[in-house]
Formats: C-alpha cells, sequence, structure tokens
C-alpha cells in the first residue's frame, strides 16, 4: 500500500534532504515503528537494511517494501536482542563485510513477557529494550568512529519514561509491566543522554525519539484496555506507526542538537507530528551508577565490551 499521501507532502514540506547514498540500519524493522521508519527513509532515498530477529517476518516486511518502493535497497540481517551471542555475531559481521553505516535507529522493543528471560538469564523487556541495546551499541561503537564521515545513532525510548524510577539496584528488574517497561525506556534515556556528552566532539550524533501513543500491538499493551478503547474510537488523535515514524526523518532534515529527544508536538508528547521535545529531568541523572552497574551485569552474564 505504500505511505500516505498526507504523509509524503509532509515529508516533502517538512525534510527537505536526500538520504541516496546513505545506509540505514533499523532494529525491529518488520512491524509497527521499525516498518514505517524503514518505509520512509526509502521515501528519501536511503538504503535500508531490516535488523530483525524473526527472518520469515523480516522476509516478508522486505518483500512489502521492495513492491510498494520498486528498485529500492532493503536487505536484511539478523539481531536478537535477548541473546549477546547473536549481538556479538551481529556485530563481528558488520566488520568483516565492513558494511557502511551512516544511520542507526535502535527501535526494537518488547513488553508484556512476565517470567521470561533473555538467553542470558535477564528479565526479558529489561534484557532486551535496555540492556541488549546498550550491548548492542557498545559492541558497534568502535566500529562507527572509525567510519569516514558522520553516523547518527536514534535510541527510541516513551513517553512512559517520564513516569519511571531506577530503585535500589538490587530491585533493578522488580516491579509490574508498565514499571519495569518505563524503567527499561528511561535507562535507554539516561544512557543516549551520556552517550551524547561523550561522543560530542565526535562525527557520531547520538539522539533520541518517541513515538508517542501510537497504534501498535507494543503501544496498546503499554498504555492498557482504557487507552486501547480510546484509540479505537477516536482514530485521528492517537498517532498512527506512520505518523509515529516520522520521528527519525525529522532528526535527519533538521540541526536537532546531540542527546535531544523528539516526539509528537500535540499533547505533552501524545500525539502529532514530530518536533524537539523536553527533556525529562529524570534522564540526566544516576547515569555513572547505572552505566556501571550495566557493565557489571553484562560482564556476569559472559559479555565483552570492547
Amino acid at each position: 500500500m505504500g505511505l500516505s499521501e498526507k504523509t509524503k507532502a509532509w515529508l516533502k514540506d517538512n525534510c527537505r534532504v536526500s538520504l541516496r547514498g546513505k545506509t540505514a540500519l533499523i532494529t525491529g524493522a518488520d512491524s509497527g515503528v521499525g516498518f514505517q521508519t524503514a518505509e520512509i527513509l526509502l521515501q528519501l532515498d536511503a538504503c535500508v537494511v531490516l535488523v530483525c530477529r524473526n527472518m520469515e517476518k523480516a522476509a516478508s516486511a522486505q518483500k512489502k517494501l521492495q513492491r510498494d518502493h520498486p528498485g529500492a535497497s532493503v536487505s536484511v540481517m539478523k539481531l536478537d536482542l535477548a541473546d549477546f551471542r547473536s549481538v556479538e555475531a551481529f556485530s563481528d559481521e558488520l566488520r568483516a563485510k565492513g558494511t557502511d553505516v551512516d544511520i542507526l535507529v535502535n527501535n526494537a522493543g518488547v513488553f508484556h513477557q512476565p517470567g521470561r528471560k533473555t538467553a542470558d538469564g535477564f528479565e526479558l523487556v529489561m534484557g532486551t529494550n535496555y540492556i541488549g541495546t546498550f550491548y548492542l551499541t557498545e559492541r558497534i561503537l568502535p566500529y562507527l568512529q572509525c567510519l569516514p564521515h558522520e553516523v547518527v545513532v536514534i535510541n527510541t525510548v516513551s513517553i512512559v519514561c517520564r513516569i519511571a524510577g531506577i530503585p535500589d539496584f538490587r530491585k533493578f528488574y522488580d516491579g509490574g509491566d508498565l514499571a519495569v517497561y518505563a524503567r527499561s525506556k528511561l535507562c535507554l534515556a539516561i544512557y543516549t543522554r551520556e552517550l551524547a556528552r561523550r561522543t560530542r566532539k565526535t562525527r557520531l550524533r547520538i539522539l533520541m525519539s518517541h513515538p508517542g501513543i501510537t497504534m501498535t500491538p507494543l503501544g496498546m499493551n503499554a498504555y492498557g484496555k482504557t487507552v486501547s478503547r480510546l484509540a479505537g474510537r477516536f482514530r485521528g488523535v492517537f498517532n498512527s506507526p506512520e505518523k509515529s515514524a516520522l520521528s527519525a526523518a525529522y532528526i535527519l532534515s533538521h540541526e536537532v542538537p546531540p542527546g535531544a529527544l523528539v516526539g509528537p508536538d500535540r499533547f505533552f508528547g501524545g500525539w502529532g507530528f514530530p518536533r524537539e521535545n523536553k527533556i525529562p529531568r529524570r534522564a540526566d541523572r544516576n547515569a555513572e551508577e547505572l552505566i556501571r552497574f550495566t557493565e557489571k551485569e553484562i560482564a556476569r552474564a559472559g559479555g565483552k565490551i570492547p
């Protein structure tokens, strides 16, 4: 079906940039906001790599994108953020192939996985959304820094990180579904802010985006049955995945400062078209303690950060 005419018009008016010759890697790109991000970047002439856990779903997504964008460059790579060995294999493959990377969108995430753990023994939501993304980024960061051009890294957080908290680290993985999900996204926001500070004088641009309240299965699970019913009834109020995915295009076509947050512009970032959002104060707290804790957890599970 392809992008709506409204989205194409918005891109034409607000994102006057060509990504021709640039390669974008998007994790979790086989559905939802990740898939729509891939489609939007293809519309801007990028070469897109769908980085996915499920190869069958990835192949189906690749087929749809190639059908709707004839002649576009769409490829697939395997990555499971819930498995350190998969992260290591992916990062090694990037180096071995000398894959050019201009844009990395860390979009993949999960919600509501009661009792489930990653391959390395972490609670699955925290282990995927935060620890897995942290490990992936740290593993490929030296490679990205060696590339002879700017690389933009966009980490996908959530508006619920504004209500999250980090308890005593002994209870880091504890709590209900929404509490753990929100904490995972807050941790990713804190990491993004700190990484942006660390790389400010390099060719890396580290930023973050959030989709607002969007009508994907993950979003509807995260915000509960009441919001799901409202979203179904008032479809013009809550964002579609396509509209939420515009944040990446906004970042790539505007002079957004490192560490900034881009998301919808209406009602505290709940819906609307993208713009730069206010940074939650808690995203600038406890960075050193969190990163030390994360590195120890990764080492304890057998992971190796270069």
